[in-house]
């Protein structure tokens, strides 16, 4: 985000120096680029957060179908290979009785999961999202106070 954030101050440094040379405080300036950034984070967030609570649900079922038939195909590899057999051992332990039938594990599957995007999760993403922006451009916009706006409007390329 701070190498972004510099980039697009490199970007718009002339801006910067006629801003400044007109007469506009480095605290507005800084402002209005923070609140430009914020708007944008916002909107972004915004976005991510609506199409990933609509496809949650069917890309985690679609992963967790695809994860099930990848187990049994796995699971039938194995008993093709090795038989099927119980496991060696004890045949009293009662451990192992309770793990393994005849034909192999006792393993109980989820077919789907109810993915939801709650109003919790929703806000601490805003919260870290604006939190690392700010951050960020605050870092460089240390920067925009360095700058002497004759400098930046005489060095123009």
């Amino acid at each position: 985000m701070y190498i972004l954030n510099m980039i697009n101050i490199r970007e718009r440094k002339y801006e910067i120096g006629v801003l400044r040379t007109i007469g506009m405080s480095k605290v507005k300036l800084t402002m209005q680029f923070i609140s430009e950034l914020m708007i944008v984070t916002l909107i972004a967030l915004l976005l991510g957060l609506g199409i990933g609570a609509i496809s949650a649900k069917e890309v985690s079922n679609s992963l967790l179908q695809r994860e099930i038939t990848r187990t049994n195909k796995s699971e039938k590899e194995v008993q093709e290979n090795f038989g099927g057999k119980m496991p060696d051992g004890d045949k009293n332990s009662s451990k192992s009785q309770s793990n393994f039938s005849k034909n192999g594990p006792n393993i109980s599957a989820y077919q789907s999961i109810d993915a939801v995007v709650d109003i919790k999760v929703i806000l601490e993403l805003l919260a870290i999202s604006l939190g690392l922006v700010l951050v960020s451009s605050l870092a460089s916009m240390i920067s925009i106070q360095h700058f002497s706006p004759l400098t930046i409007l005489k060095e123009r390329s």
